[in-house]
Protein backbone atom coordinates (compact mmCIF):
# COMPACT_ATOMS: atom_id res chain seq x y z
CA UNK A 1 0.00 0.00 0.00
CA UNK A 2 3.09 2.35 0.68
CA UNK A 3 3.66 2.48 -3.47
CA UNK A 4 -0.16 3.13 -3.72
CA UNK A 5 0.59 6.11 -2.00
CA UNK A 6 3.60 7.27 -3.29
CA UNK A 7 2.29 6.79 -6.87
CA UNK A 8 -0.90 8.80 -5.99
CA UNK A 9 1.46 11.52 -4.07
CA UNK A 10 4.02 11.84 -6.98
CA UNK A 11 0.65 12.09 -9.71
CA UNK A 12 -1.16 14.54 -7.79
CA UNK A 13 1.80 16.73 -8.15
CA UNK A 14 2.96 16.25 -11.17
CA UNK A 15 -1.13 17.05 -12.56
CA UNK A 16 -0.73 19.95 -9.93
CA UNK A 17 2.76 21.25 -11.81
CA UNK A 18 1.50 20.61 -15.06
CA UNK A 19 -1.53 22.91 -14.34
CA UNK A 20 0.57 25.81 -13.07
CA UNK A 21 2.38 25.69 -16.08
CA UNK A 22 0.26 25.54 -18.85
CA UNK A 23 -1.45 27.95 -20.07
CA UNK A 24 -5.29 26.59 -19.63
CA UNK A 25 -4.48 26.26 -16.28
CA UNK A 26 -7.64 24.85 -13.80
CA UNK A 27 -11.21 24.77 -15.29
CA UNK A 28 -12.93 27.27 -12.63
CA UNK A 29 -15.62 28.33 -14.68
CA UNK A 30 -18.31 26.72 -12.07
CA UNK A 31 -21.07 26.79 -14.75
CA UNK A 32 -22.21 22.98 -13.98
CA UNK A 33 -22.66 22.84 -10.63
CA UNK A 34 -21.12 20.19 -7.53
CA UNK A 35 -21.55 17.54 -9.87
CA UNK A 36 -19.54 18.24 -12.11
CA UNK A 37 -16.97 19.11 -9.64
CA UNK A 38 -16.12 14.98 -9.48
CA UNK A 39 -15.23 15.81 -13.11
CA UNK A 40 -12.75 18.62 -12.43
CA UNK A 41 -8.88 19.02 -12.83
CA UNK A 42 -7.75 20.38 -9.32
CA UNK A 43 -10.44 17.69 -7.38
CA UNK A 44 -8.45 15.05 -8.44
CA UNK A 45 -5.01 16.32 -8.84
CA UNK A 46 -5.83 17.94 -4.85
CA UNK A 47 -7.30 14.36 -3.89
CA UNK A 48 -4.95 12.17 -5.67
CA UNK A 49 -1.63 14.26 -3.94
CA UNK A 50 -3.64 14.42 -0.63
CA UNK A 51 -4.89 11.24 -0.04
CA UNK A 52 -0.69 9.82 -1.25
CA UNK A 53 0.78 12.74 1.44
CA UNK A 54 -1.96 11.30 3.78
CA UNK A 55 -1.21 8.08 3.45
CA UNK A 56 2.39 7.82 3.00
CA UNK A 57 2.32 10.10 5.83
CA UNK A 58 0.79 7.65 8.46
CA UNK A 59 1.89 4.41 6.96
CA UNK A 60 5.39 5.47 8.19
CA UNK A 61 4.29 7.15 11.60
CA UNK A 62 2.06 4.53 12.83
CA UNK A 63 2.48 1.83 10.25
CA UNK A 64 0.18 -0.83 12.56
CA UNK A 65 -3.06 1.23 11.97
CA UNK A 66 -5.21 -0.96 9.39
CA UNK A 67 -7.68 1.53 8.73
CA UNK A 68 -5.28 4.24 7.17
CA UNK A 69 -6.49 3.90 3.63
CA UNK A 70 -9.81 4.86 5.00
CA UNK A 71 -8.79 7.94 6.76
CA UNK A 72 -6.37 8.59 3.54
CA UNK A 73 -9.14 8.46 1.19
CA UNK A 74 -11.72 10.92 2.87
CA UNK A 75 -9.12 13.50 3.55
CA UNK A 76 -8.26 12.60 -0.08
CA UNK A 77 -11.79 13.68 -0.83
CA UNK A 78 -11.64 16.52 1.52
CA UNK A 79 -8.64 18.39 0.62
CA UNK A 80 -9.42 18.15 -3.03
CA UNK A 81 -12.88 19.44 -2.68
CA UNK A 82 -11.62 22.36 -0.82
CA UNK A 83 -9.44 22.86 -3.44
CA UNK A 84 -11.69 22.79 -6.44
CA UNK A 85 -13.84 25.18 -4.40
CA UNK A 86 -11.18 27.54 -3.36
CA UNK A 87 -10.28 27.61 -6.85
CA UNK A 88 -13.46 28.41 -8.05
CA UNK A 89 -14.06 31.26 -6.50
CA UNK A 90 -10.58 32.42 -7.01
CA UNK A 91 -11.36 32.36 -10.67
CA UNK A 92 -14.75 34.43 -9.80
CA UNK A 93 -12.88 37.29 -8.82
CA UNK A 94 -12.76 40.53 -10.87
CA UNK A 95 -10.09 42.66 -9.96
CA UNK A 96 -9.43 46.01 -11.61
CA UNK A 97 -6.68 48.74 -10.41
CA UNK A 98 -7.33 50.81 -12.98
CA UNK A 99 -7.38 54.44 -11.32
CA UNK A 100 -10.12 56.79 -12.80
CA UNK A 101 -11.21 59.56 -12.22
CA UNK A 102 -14.37 59.38 -10.11
CA UNK A 103 -12.17 57.10 -8.09
CA UNK A 104 -10.14 59.79 -6.96
CA UNK A 105 -13.42 61.96 -5.41
CA UNK A 106 -13.73 61.63 -1.55
CA UNK A 107 -10.01 60.57 -0.77
CA UNK A 108 -7.64 62.12 1.09
CA UNK A 109 -4.77 64.03 0.07
CA UNK A 110 -1.88 65.49 1.06
CA UNK A 111 -0.64 68.91 -0.69
CA UNK A 112 3.51 68.49 -1.77
CA UNK A 113 2.86 72.10 -3.02
CA UNK A 114 1.44 74.59 -1.81
CA UNK A 115 -1.61 75.55 -3.57
CA UNK A 116 -1.90 79.41 -3.76
CA UNK A 117 -5.52 81.62 -4.41
CA UNK A 118 -5.18 81.43 -7.32
CA UNK A 119 -2.84 79.14 -8.46
CA UNK A 120 -2.09 75.48 -8.79
CA UNK A 121 -0.47 73.04 -6.26
CA UNK A 122 0.56 69.36 -6.30
CA UNK A 123 -1.35 67.02 -4.29
CA UNK A 124 -0.15 63.24 -3.37
CA UNK A 125 -3.17 60.42 -2.60
CA UNK A 126 -3.46 56.73 -2.57
CA UNK A 127 -6.37 55.25 -4.22
CA UNK A 128 -6.16 51.36 -5.24
CA UNK A 129 -2.86 50.73 -4.31
CA UNK A 130 -1.38 53.28 -6.36
CA UNK A 131 0.66 56.83 -5.34
CA UNK A 132 -1.01 59.45 -7.70
CA UNK A 133 0.54 62.79 -7.75
CA UNK A 134 -2.17 65.56 -9.65
CA UNK A 135 -2.23 69.34 -9.76
CA UNK A 136 -5.14 70.71 -7.36
CA UNK A 137 -6.85 74.00 -6.75
CA UNK A 138 -8.41 75.11 -3.58
CA UNK A 139 -11.75 76.18 -3.41
CA UNK A 140 -11.35 78.24 -0.19
CA UNK A 141 -8.13 80.31 -0.62
CA UNK A 142 -4.43 79.12 -0.24
CA UNK A 143 -3.70 75.78 1.42
CA UNK A 144 0.13 75.30 2.65
CA UNK A 145 2.53 72.39 1.96
CA UNK A 146 2.28 69.26 4.26
CA UNK A 147 -1.87 70.32 4.68
CA UNK A 148 -4.31 67.26 4.48
CA UNK A 149 -7.35 68.11 2.18
CA UNK A 150 -10.44 66.02 0.33
CA UNK A 151 -10.90 66.05 -3.42
CA UNK A 152 -13.76 67.21 -4.15
CA UNK A 153 -14.02 67.47 -8.11
CA UNK A 154 -12.03 65.77 -10.74
CA UNK A 155 -11.61 68.33 -14.15
CA UNK A 156 -9.37 66.51 -16.31
CA UNK A 157 -6.32 66.03 -14.52
CA UNK A 158 -6.69 69.09 -12.07
CA UNK A 159 -8.45 67.99 -8.78
CA UNK A 160 -10.42 70.54 -6.57
CA UNK A 161 -9.67 70.06 -3.35
CA UNK A 162 -10.59 71.33 0.32
CA UNK A 163 -8.43 71.90 3.69
CA UNK A 164 -9.58 68.88 6.33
Amino acid sequence: MLLAYLFCLVSGGILITLSLTSDSGFDSDGAGGQLTLLFSTPFWSFSLCSFGLFGLLATLLAPSQSHIAVVAGFAGLVMGWGAAQLLRLIGKRNVDSLVRAEDLIGHEARVTLAIGADARGFVELNVKGSLIRRPARSCQGAIPQGTQVVVLTCEGHTLTVEQL
